[in-house]
């Protein structure tokens, strides 16, 4: 058995088409043996049309062809290919995923923005030495794209929070087309625009900044460096401020010829270094680290991760609860009451995951679902579970596919056993299953702190002949949670197929 696999990470991107190709192994983690860009922009034609043309296809096509010829060369074991932000948004995404398929026999998965951005964190994680200690003493990442920003912020080694932005480099390019990047007050729009979005959400949600470390990521960061030489990744504040003294006061063209920067890549920069400075003076910021890493290089991360070939020192799926809890906690929830759903249910899933085919993942999937069950009561207390379902869907939570998030709204939307919603017929039987079996967990975990009290201080659970027996620990009158018990447990019964009992 070979001791190392040989991994293709390809990255069909807004603006370029990137592949590495590694050597993973357990000895000695990721080595990039190659590496291969395209400049292929097809985030134009999505932000402005909101489709892909035949043109562009053909396009990405040619330059697969070419990466598989790469790939066939260097002994490629397995490979994943993943789609961001301008495939995601165009229109006709399956109909470019299906002709890539049939032409090249690539496949082409969509990752969401949340996932995006999570890879990005890992392949910083893996690739600096000091993620831990960084995110120990605080820190703010700005991840940048063509088509939108991610801000999150880490304290005392957890995630604090992390916001989405539709301001992206190519996507703000776009919008202000038409004041032209020949005028004199461009840069001034452009960093007016982008000022009153930023400045708007940090002032309204994150007053209290005080995160000792500033960190940018993002496709342009290797041409900054090629204006500014730095050292150890690190910006100061003075040469960013340089930097941006300098795009906004010559043209694309002329950056492009002095610097050796693509064009695309050029008139990219501005925005770029424009939502740094912005967000790096919002946070009293001195330097920034600017690391060099990519898409391909957090899919190289996970895969070695889903391997079992190494991983990263910081737990990222607490990330995923964290980013919940942050979203959620917009919405007035009771912290002690969605923390004692959570022990609740993951008591009740341990008992039940083997027998039913529920899985690790699974049980992540139902502690958001604990955590947002209860948003919907914010807005109206009629129908809360409908609103609860709105929020999920309305909210990006970081690490999380598509097919995950909506897996959590429907858990949330039937948490009281009632699937009279159209939406329910939409979800394939897989997928019903698994949010019915989420869903009554869920229901049965929040009848037993009915009074958002927490009278239970633990249970047991255990399944015996066909039999879920649940043991209550408390010295507490329980009679209405006992009540809820039995109301709740006709659904779970009906879901799972055995009887289930409550025990103090």
């Amino acid at each position: 058995m070979s001791k190392y696999k040989v991994f293709a990470a390809i990255d069909l991107g807004s603006t370029a088409i990137s592949m590495k190709i590694a050597e993973i192994s357990k000895m000695k983690g990721i080595n990039i043996i190659h590496s291969a860009s395209f400049d292929v922009s097809c985030g134009k034609e999505v932000y402005a049309g909101g489709k892909i043309s035949y043109q562009t296809v053909n396009e990405i096509c040619g330059c697969f062809e070419n990466l598989l010829v790469m790939m066939k060369s260097y002994g490629v074991d397995d490979y994943i290919c993943y789609a961001t932000t301008a495939v995601r948004e165009a229109s006709n995404s399956e109909y470019i995923i299906d002709q890539i398929n049939i032409r090249t026999g690539i496949k082409v998965n969509i990752i969401s923005n949340s996932e995006e951005r999570f890879l990005h964190n890992k392949a910083f994680a893996l690739g600096s030495g000091r993620f831990d200690e960084i995110i120990k003493e605080g820190a703010v990442i700005v991840d940048v794209s063509s088509g939108s920003v991610q801000i999150s912020g880490y304290r005392n080694s957890r995630l604090e929070f992390s916001q989405n932005f539709g301001i992206g480099t190519l996507r703000v390019l776009e919008l202000l087309s038409n004041v032209g990047r020949g005028t004199e007050v461009f840069s001034g729009i452009l960093e007016e625009y982008l000022g009153f979005v930023i400045n708007n959400y940090m002032g309204n949600y994150h007053k209290n900044s005080g995160y000792k470390h500033f960190i940018a990521f993002g496709n342009q960061t290797k041409s900054i460096k090629k204006i500014c030489p730095v050292e150890n990744d690190t910006l100061m504040a003075e040469q960013l401020d340089k930097i941006y003294t300098v795009l906004s006061e010559r043209s694309v063209e002329s950056i492009s010829d002095e610097y050796g920067i693509p064009y695309d890549e050029a008139q990219l920069l501005l925005p770029c270094v424009t939502i740094y400075r912005i967000f790096m003076k919002s946070q009293g910021g001195k330097k920034v680290l600017i690391p060099d890493i990519s898409l391909t290089d957090g899919i190289c991360v996970s895969f070695m991760e889903n391997n079992k070939l190494g991983h990263t020192k910081h737990i990222f799926t607490n990330d995923i609860i964290s980013s919940a809890e942050y979203y959620a906690g917009k919405y007035d929830i009771k912290t002690e009451h969605y923390k004692k759903i959570i022990d609740f249910s993951t008591v009740i899933f341990n008992s039940l995951s083997k027998k039913f085919g529920l899985s690790k993942r699974d049980m992540i999937l139902l502690t958001v679902a604990a955590i947002f069950s209860d948003t919907g009561f914010y807005i109206n207390i009629n129908d809360y579970n409908r609103y609860s379902y709105d929020i999920v869907k309305a909210n990006s939570i970081l690490g999380l596919s598509q097919r995950e998030q909506e897996i959590i709204s429907f858990v949330v939307l039937f948490q009281n056993g009632v699937f009279s919603f159209d939406d329910y017929k939409s979800l394939t039987k897989s997928r019903k299953l698994l949010v019915s079996k989420l869903a009554a967990i869920l229901c049965l975990a929040k009848s037993l702190d009915a009074e958002y009290n927490q009278k239970i201080d633990e249970i047991k659970s255990v399944v015996k002949k066909g039999e879920l027996i649940i043991t209550a620990k408390t010295n507490k009158d329980i009679t209405f949670e006992a009540w809820q018990f039995d109301r709740s447990r006709v659904f779970f019964e009906e879901v799972f197929g055995i009887k289930a009992y409550l025990k103090k």
